[in-house]
């Protein structure tokens, strides 16, 4: 919040993990809690399901280091092969250059047998939102969460019909679903990805490596 002193209700807080430093704990409220409901909470995420998460962001790598200890299967989207590489790394099962790779919802398939996979973090909007459909397994299960591409016309769903898919808005979570997703995370040895830390003094060289989307995982600011 950058803030030193923050009023807020007692109902609204959770304890910090023993097992992880502030820096760690820092973000688990808004990235890994929306993954773990995207995944978890709405989506019943379970062994041999399939997840593709569209960046290497920090809900982007919760949702792959959530998956993996479910002994669910990851593909992931990027532009950057280093980053790729480092997504292999951290357990992903596949991972597509979409850049390089425009028809990314094609090679899923293929990646997949032709099925498609079961799950989707969507966080790129309208750029990428029917990409993600015909990526889409029957009975599969898309979680809205971002709008990196802005805000345009809305997608033809007719395909999410056709296969009986579904679809989540997600925002964050609840306390309780917090303090559950704390007592995964120990349990699992689950570690936030860190990419940069900044002093208080450095907050505005933080907001502009945001800017620049060069990190993976989380950049934090330490007060």
């Amino acid at each position: 919040m950058l803030a030193d002193l923050v009023v807020v209700p007692e109902a609204s807080l959770a304890p910090v993990p023993d097992s992880l430093s502030l820096e760690e704990a820092a973000t688990l409220p808004c990235a890994a809690l929306t993954a773990w409901q995207a995944l978890v909470v709405r989506g019943g995420l379970a062994v041999g399901d399939t997840l593709l998460v569209q960046g290497t962001g920090g809900v982007a790598l919760f949702g792959l280091q959530i998956a993996s200890a479910f002994g669910a299967k990851t593909i992931v989207l990027s532009s950057s092969d280093e980053k790729r590489e480092r997504a292999t790394k951290l357990g992903a099962f596949a991972t597509v250059n979409y850049r390089t790779t425009p028809d990314w919802d094609v090679e899923v398939r293929k990646l997949t047998g032709g099925l498609g996979v079961s799950h989707i973090l969507e966080l790129g909007g309208p750029d990428t939102f029917d990409r993600s459909l015909r990526a889409l397994a029957a009975w599969g299960h898309i979680a809205q969460i971002g709008v990196f591409s802005g805000f345009g016309p809305h997608s033809n769903l007719m395909r999410l019909q056709l296969i009986n898919g579904t679809i989540d808005g997600i925002n964050v979570g609840s306390a309780e679903q917090f303090e559950a997703m704390n007592a995964f995370l120990a349990e699992h040895l689950i570690r936030p990805v860190i990419d940069r830390t900044f002093s208080f003094d450095e907050t505005q060289a933080a907001y502009d490596e945001l800017a620049s989307g060069r990190h993976f995982g989380k950049l934090v600011i330490r007060l």
